[in-house]
């Protein structure tokens, strides 16, 4: 008997799904009856859909003309699949029909884990940070499908059907499969599903995953499949082991126009703090502007005909008929110059999970949107139901006509899942609160520049998270070098911390090797004839003072010699200036041999005997500059005193020895602190030049950091560029510069937020707030922090002052909200003692609505 209900009601029209039956008492929530792997469903009510996810892209902090651009491909979607839907033949109406379609946008939360490719070592250290729940979004487009007159007068014919009989033999035929259980014939489904796939395809929307297919059939399970017990209230319904549902509808839109990208109203609904929608379920027909401008002119004829009626008897002329006829003239011109659809009919409804919140996004979008919206009281569970596949019901009774802009550019396809899928940990994006990562290897593998640049103010926190980026390569079996050239500003608190985890780790202190010449000759790691040229510009960065600098006969005769004794097997710099030719070779040689005397930092790179080779003995290691250099500071290179110059090519010369040391081990990561100092010189755009031409082989990550980002930033420079990071800048020219880097436009308001991205300790009530950064990735990706148990010293305990406060895709700028360090550490006996905090979701949550005023949120201090 079952089986029969379920015939008839395919034969029908009518659905068993949302109804209960009375013979088991059994309520049906799957409107569906069977369904492919690649998202073709077919309905109860005999309906077929098929359904496809839309890529999904960051969009809140992009400029005006990116956000249109990341809408277009809905738009465009839209209007190709209103390009299918059927005008009236001859006026019969049967030959005509719009093309049905269901967009749904559902959000869910997961439990954030580390990636399985990370070592064990990293993903045990990363464990520490992950008890908390981020969400994840996917976007569905639904396309009901329909069956041709052929293929079904084919089907009909080969059934050997017709006449009166036709139905009869239709009954028996369904009774039959009903009986047998047989899978659904397709077949007459087949020509309009080409067509409709095409049109799928070219828009880049995907066959959805098992994954998402559990998602889009019981999202109020929480995907556990559509078994579940659910008790409907008056307004809300109550889902076992989930919580309680509200399921609300779009009643009216107050405002006749909202312009494009500036009203994207269902971005700012999905990401509203507390109770944002987990499900926006649109339905609508796509209705061919012509149509829809008909229907409009037989409004404004229907209101002329009143008001002319009211002429005639002399009575008042009612102003809402004015008011009525002059939308209904704007609608009409609006389609008389557009070729796109009109989604008329359409059905809005979202589904919250019940809280407390003081204002939920019902409150938000009739105040900021003008978009009235109102709980379905005892229609719960019918509401449910439109928002699942293949469902007839349309239990929302405020259906709307608006335009596909309308729907493309609210910002449904908006979300901040970034990233790489392994790596390095580095926080929450905002507005999503999404985790993402970066991969040190990321760049090379995909061909992709290989700077890393981080910029902002003392303070802002670029230590902060560059410590944060050396421990976790580490951790993740990657050499690292950090060179700290801040003098006084000590991080051995990171290389203890790092030893404490089991990473082997060591400390180059600059003073221990003062009595040490020749410790960075660069012989003992380049190349002889790169480790010539090396030594040509560390000599002539000391030696040739524009006042009284070198001959030009001179300079010749030191590249010239120091090139020949690399070729006649050289093993130290000395030894290769004994091939300096000409008349100038002993004063060269005196005057090296005298600065040497004279200068300790000078003697670095000057080795009297062939020493070891250097190479990478330790998974982390700290080239730290332990006593102030004097580096220049807001002066001109030909300002520059002889101690600034021989300061600037000490700091130099390591740098450039860290980076050939791990560009002979074929991997790892160099962070380098106030980074304008290798910047600023020819020689290390040489360097990296060196090492974007060679590519994924070389597997190097350059971090570089600084906070005179104009002053260094060429356009070769920002050609090596595939990630940047903004923190704090107060300076306007260098906040300007580092917005464009981002591809964002410098506007007055963005230049302010800049200045508020630094971070706050806590004051009294006020909880402490994290810095804010923006991030750009030439590969349209993005990374982002750290595990609780990151010590103190990353801000400041354990250093010896207080903490203070190719061709390449188009870029692409975000505002990432980046959460570093969230746990605390004590200094105890030499070894820290860490705390670990279990971040639960719900305190993610409300911690971030005070984050996301701004643009971001990058690491702590104190």
């Amino acid at each position: 008997m079952a089986n029969l209900r379920a015939t008839f009601g395919r034969l029908t029209g009518t659905s068993r799904a949302g109804r209960s039956e009375a013979d088991t008492a059994t309520m049906w929530t799957t409107p569906y009856a069977w369904r492919t792997a690649d998202g073709v469903y077919v309905g109860h009510n005999g309906e077929v859909w098929t359904y496809r996810t839309v890529r999904l892209a960051p969009m809140k902090w992009e400029d005006p003309e990116r956000q249109l651009s990341l809408a277009a491909p809905l738009e465009r979607l839209l209007g190709d699949l209103g390009g299918t839907s059927r005008r009236p033949v001859g006026g019969l109406a049967p030959l005509s029909g719009n093309r049905r379609i269901h967009l749904v946008s559902i959000t869910w939360d997961d439990l954030v884990t580390p990636p399985r490719e990370n070592s064990g070592a990293l993903r045990d250290y990363q464990a520490g940070a992950f008890g908390f729940l981020a969400p994840n979004r996917v976007l569905f487009v639904g396309v009901q499908l329909r069956s041709s007159l052929r293929d079904q007068a084919s089907r009909a014919g080969r059934r050997g059907g017709g006449g009166g009989l036709s139905f009869v033999r239709s009954l028996t035929e369904a009774v039959r499969e009903s009986i047998s259980e047989d899978v659904p014939d397709l077949a007459p489904y087949e020509r309009d599903r080409e067509l409709v796939t095409g049109i799928l395809d070219r828009c880049d929307a995907r066959p959805p995953t098992r994954h998402e297919l559990d998602r889009l059939e019981s999202w109020y399970n929480l995907g556990r499949g559509p078994d579940a017990v659910i008790e409907e209230l008056p307004a809300r319904l109550s889902v076992s082991g989930v919580g309680e549902l509200e399921m609300a509808a779009v009643m009216r839109f107050d405002r006749p126009v909202m312009p494009a990208p500036h009203a994207q109203w269902a971005l700012e609904a999905v990401s509203h703090p507390g109770d944002a929608p987990h499900v926006v379920s649109v339905r609508a027909e796509l209705e061919p502007p012509n149509l829809t401008r008909s229907r409009a002119r037989r409004a404004q004829r229907r209101i002329m005909a009143n008001m002319e009626e009211e002429r005639k008897t002399q009575d008042l002329e009612k102003v809402e008929l004015s008011e009525t006829y002059r939308q209904a003239k704007e609608v009409e011109d609006y389609l008389a110059g557009s070729r796109q659809p009109m989604l008329a009919h359409c059905s809005l409804v979202m589904a919250r999970e019940v809280t407390d919140s003081a204002q939920t996004y019902l409150d938000f979008l009739s105040e900021q949107y003008g978009i009235q919206m109102k709980p379905l009281e005892h229609r719960q569970i019918q509401a449910l139901e439109e928002t699942l596949p293949c469902s007839s019901v349309r239990v929302n009774p405020f259906l709307q006509d608006v335009n596909v802009p309308m729907v493309s550019h609210a910002g449904l396809q908006s979300f901040s899942r970034l990233g790489d899928d392994t790596g390095v940990f580095g926080g929450l994006i905002d507005p999503d609160g999404t985790p993402f990562f970066v991969d040190p290897l990321g760049a090379p593998r995909r061909n992709l520049p290989p700077v890393f640049g981080i910029f902002g103010d003392p303070g802002s926190g670029k230590t902060f998270f560059a410590q944060s980026v050396a421990v976790q390569s580490a951790l993740n079996d990657l050499p690292v070098i950090f060179v700290n050239p801040k003098g006084g500003d000590s991080l051995y608190g990171m290389v203890d911390y790092a030893a404490d985890l089991g990473v082997p780790s060591g400390r180059v202190s600059m003073s221990a090797l003062e009595d040490a010449p020749g410790a960075f000759d660069p012989f003992r790691y380049a190349p002889p004839a790169i480790a010539a040229e090396i030594a040509n510009v560390h000599i002539l960065s000391a030696l040739d003072d524009s006042r009284d600098g070198l001959t030009l006969p001179e300079r010749l005769a030191l590249g010239s010699g120091l090139k020949r004794g690399a070729l006649n097997g050289a093993r130290c710099v000395w030894d290769a200036l004994r091939f300096v030719p000409g008349e100038e070779a002993d004063r060269l040689r005196g005057l090296v041999e005298q600065q040497m005397e004279a200068s300790s930092m000078f003697s670095l790179g000057i080795a009297r005997e062939p020493l070891p080779r250097l190479d990478v003995r330790q998974r982390l290691t700290l080239v730290d500059f332990d006593r102030d250099l004097g580096l220049p500071e807001g002066k001109a290179p030909n300002e520059y005193s002889v101690t600034e110059r021989i300061a600037l090519a000490a700091v130099r010369l390591v740098i450039r020895a860290s980076l050939e040391i791990l560009i002979a081990n074929r991997s790892g990561v160099l962070i380098v602190d106030e980074a304008w100092t290798f910047l600023s010189q020819a020689e290390g755009l040489a360097s990296l030049q060196r090492i974007s031409r060679e590519g994924r082989s070389l597997n190097i990550l350059p971090v570089f950091l600084t906070q005179r980002i104009a002053d260094v930033v060429t356009k070769d420079l920002e050609s090596y560029l595939s990630r940047v990071l903004v923190l704090k800048l107060n300076e306007t020219r260098e906040a300007e510069t580092a917005l464009r880097l981002c591809g964002l436009d410098p506007t007055p308001q963005r230049l302010a937020e800049i200045r508020e991205f630094g971070p706050l300790p806590p004051d009294g009530d006020r909880p402490a707030r994290w810095a804010r950064g923006v991030f750009r990735d030439r590969a349209e990706e993005v990374w982002g922090s750290e595990s609780p148990s990151a010590p103190r010293v990353y801000c400041g305990e354990g250093r010896s002052r207080p903490p203070g406060g190719l061709e390449r895709p188009s870029p692409r700028a975000i505002a990432a909200s980046l959460r570093l360090a969230q746990g605390l550490a004590a200094r105890s006996d030499s070894r820290f003692a860490r705390i670990w905090l279990r971040l639960q979701s719900q305190w993610f949550r409300s911690a971030s609505a005070g984050v996301m005023a701004g643009v971001g949120a990058l690491g702590s201090i104190g």
